[in-house]
């Protein structure tokens, strides 16, 4: 009778990973060992595990991995930390030491949308687009499209928004992607910014067939009905009769006056006491009136102007006619969107 024994059941990652990092800690076994693990880890595991690679690169002083783990994991969770806690407090120090630096340096550009307006109009193109971001630090910035530099200046850390010219961009669908070079410190990250176009020709109904036993329409224009008579009778007896006269010009005018003092009625006479001509004001009555006058002129100030109101948008479209190759002119329809792109550090940092 052959004995079937059950596999060893692998030790959990978290306790190999830590019997790496004790007192005496094995920074390349703890190296090997989690970059080996991570591909089969999933969810809040390789959160944790994608947190803690970028720490052991930095204990190996492998510059160039930590710099790629840190945008990689910037780029997939933001800022968010993941729960840590497993680790010895000797490794969760020196781990929060070296994100501390990173959190406060990433120019992290992330929750990018297509930004509408309630002022868009809802057919023909527009000259631009307005792109709303979150930037995680302050940063120096400069947007292009190719080898052309379309803006740049100083962003604080907040809510912005990028407006991308669409000049020439509807020509056909296509995706064309701008670039965002963020500065801070002696840090830069390069941010795609990709615009998909997606252009459709809509397809018009053509006329619907016409009944050949059908009579044929009259081309003479139809005279409304101006009299005329209508009665129904059930059995032979009248139940309801309706006639329409045509209505005549009436052989006299009502002549109407001018415009009526305050308080006059049309049926009475008008006053004798006019005041804007028969009454006179005095000297100081007039003064008063003018300082009341001014002083609602210069209370009343005009209102503060009201920031348009946006709402974020995953697509916008636009409804258009565009001329086609072969000279006709179709409905057409453009589609904007923003598919997804990371972000990462540049190795060879040229000044921006």
């Amino acid at each position: 009778m052959a004995l079937v024994v059950s596999p060893v059941l692998r030790a959990d990652w978290k306790t190999e990973l830590n019997a790496h990092l004790g007192r005496n800690p094995d920074y390349p076994a703890a190296w090997n060992f989690l970059t080996a693990e991570i591909p089969r880890l999933q969810g809040d595991d390789k959160q944790a595990a994608a947190f803690i690679l970028p720490f052991l690169a930095a204990r190996l002083e492998d510059k160039t991995a930590e710099r790629d783990l840190v945008a990689d994991y910037f780029e997939t969770y933001l800022d968010n930390y993941p729960d840590f806690g497993f680790l010895e407090d000797y490794a969760v120090r020196g781990l929060l030491n070296v994100w501390a630096g990173w959190e406060r340096a990433y120019p992290l550009l992330h929750d990018l949308s297509l930004l509408s307006y309630s002022r868009t109009p809802p057919t023909g193109l527009p000259a631009s687009v307005d792109i709303g971001l979150e930037l995680l630090n302050d940063a120096f910035y400069r947007v292009s499209l190719g080898p052309y530099v379309l803006e740049g200046g100083f962003w604080p850390k907040g809510f912005h928004i990028l407006t991308i010219p669409l000049s020439g961009l509807f020509n056909r669908s296509d995706v064309y992607e701008f670039t965002v070079d963020l500065k801070a410190g002696d840090l830069i990250v390069r941010k795609p910014v990709r615009l998909q176009v997606d252009i459709a020709d809509i397809a018009t109904p053509g006329p619907a067939p016409r009944d050949m036993f059908a009579p044929r329409p009259s081309t003479a224009p139809a005279r409304p009905i101006e009299e005329g008579e209508i009665s129904l009778y059930i059995d032979g007896k009248l139940v309801l009769k309706s006639r329409k006269i045509a209505p005549r010009s009436a052989g006299f005018t009502f002549p109407l006056g001018g415009p009526l003092m305050q308080g006059q009625k049309p049926y009475m006479p008008p006053p004798t006491n006019d005041p804007m001509t028969m009454g006179g004001v005095d000297v100081l009555s007039a003064l008063a009136l003018a300082y009341k006058a001014f002083k609602d002129l210069v209370s009343k100030k005009p209102p503060k102007p009201v920031p348009p109101s946006y709402q974020k948008v995953s697509v916008l479209s636009f409804a258009y006619s565009r001329t086609t190759s072969a000279g006709r002119s179709v409905s057409a329809r453009a589609s904007l969107s923003l598919p997804p792109a990371r972000g990462s550090i540049l190795k060879d940092q040229a000044p921006i």
